[in-house]
């Protein structure tokens, strides 16, 4: 059996330069994207601005961006978990 795929469900922009995002596995949190846009490429450039930024969009749940830059869900999701910006809900137990 193939595991689901790792998905971004929600996601809105906030000054400055962040990312609230809810994963199709339930966990969610904040994304500081600041360092990402800082480095040098001409995909993260357009974002610098904050504008632009914030037209982030999920294009089949991937945070997509109208220049056609993304972000991987399972790299977004491992970033924010190192950075500990991930809240991981705890697994109900039958009754």
């Amino acid at each position: 059996m193939v595991a689901p795929r790792l998905k971004v469900t929600t996601i809105r922009a906030v000054v400055p330069f962040k990312l609230i995002v809810t994963f199709s596995d339930g966990s969610y949190g904040t994304f500081d994207a600041a360092p990402m846009i800082g480095e040098r490429g001409e995909g993260t450039e357009p974002l610098r601005e904050r504008r632009f930024f914030g037209r982030v969009e999920l294009a089949n749940g991937v945070p997509t961006w109208p220049n056609h830059f993304d972000v991987s869900p399972l790299w977004l999701r491992e970033e924010m978990e190192k950075c500990g910006e991930l809240t991981v809900p705890r697994a109900t137990r039958p009754r």
